[in-house]
């Protein structure tokens, strides 16, 4: 019985619209990413010249090709969770996925991954030719930056802002993103150990991942606690995240993932699914992501909690 004397509602109840209130969230949440995105890039063609309206072409291909907008979801639900104001997340929700995009389209160049599908349709290098896809990849970065300097404005801080673009910028540099894709490439064909490949996937995944938290929290204005505890939560997420990957690339569905599956045995990626097996995968995964879980538990944020858990348990 409640306070009142009412009976107290069923658990399934309770967590039944506690999923439909996240859905509604998450829905609507990628949908107003997707519309800012689609005016700034209204407000760049605005005048444009035809070449540089053929580049925002390639830009906006894979952009506002689809995607589930997770890292813009993680930001903005970050933001929340330290500020109780979302709205502050959103220059860096619009940042990690303009970033995420470019690392997107210069991972599928001929010279990196050379896939010519991504999110069910061509590549940008097979729809626009490889020149025009690593022009489009250099100015998804550039424009990345741009918005994410737009948070300095109120009601977000300058010193919010600075804070999100170094973390942006280290988690896609040298040791982050950028040196986990090289040690990528470094390791086709080569039999690394499972702590190799373990750095690999935290810097090649799980750097961006945690960077998403923490850009948003630092926007709403997190501690330097509160930023630490949300990146060592997303480095283990983000390497879930990858293991999740890995597992859907040999077993998933291609009509499902907008991919072509199979494409890390051809190449020979020394990926941690190739070292554990799939069974020890599987449980590294599981454990990776109740680690992250917990880090992330004391921000009392059921948005929070839920983006975590979804890094590891989709199927997409």
């Amino acid at each position: 019985m409640t306070a009142a004397g009412k009976p107290a509602a069923p658990l399934a109840s309770v967590a039944e619209r506690e999923d439909r209130l996240f859905e509604r969230w998450r829905v609507a949440s990628a949908a107003r990413v997707t519309r800012a995105l689609e005016r700034k890039f209204a407000r760049l063609r605005a005048g444009a010249a035809p070449e540089i309206v053929r580049l925002l072409d390639a830009m906006e291909w894979t952009l506002l090709g689809g995607g589930k907008r997770l890292r813009p979801l993680l930001a903005l639900a970050a933001a929340h969770a330290v500020c109780g104001d979302e709205r502050l997340g959103m220059p860096g929700a619009l940042a990690v996925e303009l970033l995420h995009t470019y690392s997107l389209v210069h991972d599928d160049l001929p010279d990196m991954d050379n896939d010519s599908v991504r999110r069910g349709r061509p590549a940008v290098h097979a729809r626009f030719g490889p020149a025009l896809g690593i022009l489009a990849g250099d100015a998804l970065q550039s424009l990345a930056f741009e918005v994410l300097s737009e948070g300095a404005a109120p009601p977000g801080t300058p010193q919010g802002a600075a804070a999100a673009a170094g973390i942006l910028a280290r988690a896609a540099g040298p040791l982050g993103m950028a040196g986990g894709q090289a040690e990528d490439l470094a390791f086709e064909g080569r039999d690394p150990g499972e702590e190799e490949r373990s750095q690999m996937a935290r810097r090649k995944t799980g750097e961006m991942i945690a960077a998403s938290l923490t850009v948003g929290a630092a926007l709403g204005g997190a501690t330097r606690a509160g930023l630490a505890r949300l990146r060592r939560a997303g480095l283990l997420a983000g390497e879930a995240f990858q293991i999740r990957d890995d597992l859907l690339n040999r077993e998933g569905d291609p009509q499902v993932m907008g991919k072509a599956a199979g494409s890390d045995e051809r190449r020979g990626k020394s990926t941690l699914l190739a070292r554990l097996g799939a069974d020890g995968a599987r449980k590294r995964l599981d454990l990776l992501a109740l680690k992250a879980e917990r880090l992330v538990s004391p921000f009392v944020s059921p948005r929070l909690d839920r983006m975590i858990r979804a890094l590891s348990a989709r199927s997409f």
